[in-house]
């Protein structure tokens, strides 16, 4: 395993995340939804009608007055841009939402994964403390100067710094899975 991540890794490589694209994707869409609803705004209806004559939905929309147009004519228009800008402040706001939980993910899994690599080694240290304590025991119930109850001990003592190691080593392990998870790798 890599004891640490690459300095200077930047922040973009959690544009990568699947959340992130997809909500990047969402507020496209809705970008692109406003600038349909406002192209929308220009009326449509046929300028000619039959024999290359003019059409009656010209010459109805020529003749209405000014007010006709702008508010039974545009004003579902308007209404509809209004609606697309607020689902794109909407998507905005989801968009920042889901990119400040990824840093925080981020920074969370970092310190996870330093604090879990400390523990690691300081329990490497107890491990090796121990492992002394049982050949320095060992030796003294050689020698006579300790009951053989006093290595038992120190070998149940060993045991548990391996099996505390193990356990140190394990969650490094599952640190260092979560942190690559959360930088955009694999499945989350």
């Amino acid at each position: 395993l890599m004891t640490a991540l690459p300095v200077g890794l930047s922040s973009r490589i959690l544009e990568r995340r699947p959340d992130i694209r997809q909500a990047e994707y969402r507020l496209k869409a809705a970008h692109a939804k406003v600038g349909v609803a406002y192209t929308s705004m220009f009326p449509k209806f046929t300028l000619t009608g039959h024999y290359d004559l003019e059409s009656s939905d010209l010459t109805d929309f020529l003749k209405a007055p000014y007010f006709f147009v702008g508010g039974e004519l545009l004003a579902p228009v308007f209404n509809l841009v209004k609606a697309s800008r607020a689902v794109q402040e909407q998507e905005t706001y989801n968009y920042q939402k889901v990119v400040l939980q990824a840093f925080t993910e981020v920074s969370n899994a970092l310190v996870n994964s330093r604090k879990s690599r400390e523990i690691r080694e300081s329990r490497e240290h107890l491990e090796q403390s121990a492992r002394s304590n049982l050949d320095l025991a060992t030796l003294q119930y050689i020698n006579g100067v300790i009951s053989y109850l006093d290595v038992l001990d120190a070998q149940r003592g060993y045991f548990d710094a391996q099996i505390g190691l193990n356990t140190a080593i394990r969650d490094e392990l599952l640190a260092t899975v979560q942190l690559y998870q959360v930088l955009g790798g694999g499945c989350s």
